[in-house]
C-alpha cells in the first residue's frame, strides 16, 4: 500500500507509536466498540500496539490511522482481503467527538477506491450494529446493501441489537460513482 492516502479533510497514514494510547481509549469505550462489551476492558497502548502490529505483517491487510491535515488523530481503519485480489473486509473506528463532519466518510471512500481500483477487489465487506441506525445510513450512503442480519447478537446500553453485515460489488461501486471499471475493458 501507499505510504499515504489524501483526501480534503484527512489522512491516512502508518500508525505510529504515539497512536496506540488513543487506540486503547477507543477500544475500552463501550459505546463505540459495542462488539466489545462483553469483554473486559483490559486494552492497553501496549496491546493495541501487539495486535496492530501482528495485523500489519500480514498480506494484503492494513491498519492505518485517520488524521486530519492539522495532526489531529480521530481514528483507525482497517482492511484485509480474504482471497488476495477477490474480496476484502474493512472496519473504522472513530472517536465520537469526531462523528458527523464527513471524515469517516472520506476515509472510508479513500479505502474503497484503493482496494477497488488499486487492489482490484471485486467486494467489500463489512459490519455494524442495529443499535447504530446512523451507521447503517452511512454504510448505505457509500453503497453497501445489508447481506446478513445477526439477531440480537449484540449488547448495547444494556439491550439487545442486532449485528448487520453488508456488502458492495465492484459493479455497484463503479456505477454508483459514474467510473468506468479498467479491468472490465472498452
Amino acid at each position: 500500500m501507499r505510504e499515504k492516502l489524501e483526501g480534503k479533510l484527512v489522512r491516512l497514514r502508518p500508525v505510529t507509536e504515539k497512536d496506540y494510547e488513543y487506540f486503547a481509549g477507543l477500544k475500552n469505550n463501550l459505546f463505540t466498540q459495542a462488539w466489545n462489551q462483553r469483554l473486559p476492558l483490559n486494552f492497553t497502548p501496549e496491546k493495541m500496539q501487539k495486535r496492530f502490529e501482528e495485523a500489519n505483517a500480514k498480506p494484503n491487510a492494513a491498519i492505518l490511522a485517520i488524521e486530519k491535515h492539522d495532526g489531529t488523530l480521530v481514528g483507525n481503519i482497517n482492511y484485509h482481503e480474504g482471497t488476495a485480489r477477490f474480496d476484502a473486509t474493512f472496519g473504522i473506528a472513530m472517536g465520537k467527538e469526531h462523528w458527523g463532519k464527513g471524515l469517516g466518510e472520506e476515509a472510508q471512500e479513500m479505502i474503497l477506491e484503493f482496494l477497488f481500483i488499486e487492489r482490484g477487489v471485486q467486494v467489500i465487506r463489512l459490519w455494524t450494529q442495529g443499535g447504530f441506525p446512523w451507521a447503517v445510513k452511512a454504510a448505505e450512503k457509500l453503497g453497501f446493501k445489508v447481506m446478513v442480519r445477526f439477531r440480537e447478537n449484540t449488547i448495547i446500553d444494556g439491550r439487545a441489537v442486532d449485528t448487520i453485515y453488508m456488502d458492495l460489488l465492484r459493479e455497484e461501486y463503479f456505477k454508483s460513482r459514474n467510473l468506468k471499471d479498467m479491468l472490465i475493458g472498452p
